[in-house]
């Protein structure tokens, strides 16, 4: 299914000819395809980047899996971008599909920045302890994959505070991962852990995060060292 979803968007891009790909009276174009597919209304011309970025956004969710072990996730992976997911698919459609949810990752970067965590790190080792490093924090644990999927961290801070064990969404897609957890839990572990933060913009951050009804926030990761 997914490489015939590919293959469909593939040939309905490429096989347009750029001036058609705005020819109103085709009644297609590349926004229209980019909001049929994502969920979003892209029938606007917002300029190309706009487009790509929700084609984009839309490949990466299709190609994404979450069938991988926790040893497939051994090795030291570093920060890219914002990442954000939903618990459900009625909660992204909420939102507008994956497009709008592109958007809320440009929101959320400049917070990311403010607060050090464009310099994330995961590094997980081969008996599936872990560090985080974000900025000035650093977490430890354990990462563990249930029976049916689910995958905990289990947190300590600096490995004296015990944060709990915490749900995580991870997709894989060759050396790229999404690593998100639920908002509200990570904005408890940001002011837990740090000792200097900007209150300010965590504050704010929670505040741009109610808005969203099942929303998980985190990093894009790629990988450094196997």
């Amino acid at each position: 299914m997914r490489k015939f979803i590919l293959c469909a968007l593939a040939a309905a891009i490429f096989a347009m000819p750029a001036a058609e790909a705005k020819d109103n009276k085709s009644g297609l174009s590349l926004g229209s395809i980019a909001g049929a597919l994502t969920g979003s209304d892209s029938s606007s011309d917002n300029g190309g980047s706009d487009i790509l970025g929700a084609v984009g956004s839309f490949i990466n969710n299709v190609t994404q899996n979450k069938n991988f072990t926790i040893d497939d996730l051994v090795g030291r992976w570093e920060y890219t971008a914002p990442a954000v997911t939903f618990e459900s698919d009625n909660a992204l459609k909420k939102i507008g599909g994956a497009g709008a949810a592109t958007a809320v990752e440009g929101k959320l970067e400049p917070y990311y920045r403010r607060l050090g965590m464009t310099k994330t790190v995961l590094t997980v080792d081969k008996d599936h302890s872990f560090s985080l490093k974000m900025g000035l924090m650093l977490l430890k644990g354990t990462i563990e994959k249930e029976e049916d999927g689910t995958i905990m961290f289990k947190f300590s801070a600096f490995g004296k505070v015990s944060l709990g064990s915490v749900q995580a969404n991870i997709t894989k897609s060759g050396d790229t991962i999404n690593l998100t957890f639920e908002a509200t839990k990570m904005v408890k572990i940001i002011t837990t852990v740090a000792s200097k933060v900007n209150s300010a913009s965590v504050k704010t951050l929670a505040e741009l995060l109610g808005s969203y009804d099942g929303i998980y926030i985190g990093f894009k990761l790629k990988l450094a060292e196997k």
